[in-house]
């Protein structure tokens, strides 16, 4: 019985580790640039 749970512990750890990751990778075109400001903000709602 130990075996059995450890060979399913064992399995479902190769089988998270080999999935695809959730989350994509950013866009490399986007590196070393800065957030632009949205210069379209209504004169009452500035500062």
């Amino acid at each position: 019985m130990k075996l059995l749970a450890l060979v399913t512990i064992v399995m479902v750890f190769a089988l998270t580790a080999c999935s695809k990751p959730t989350v994509d990778s950013p866009d490399p075109g986007s590196y070393g640039q800065t957030i632009k400001p949205d210069h379209k903000v209504p004169e009452e709602h500035r500062n």
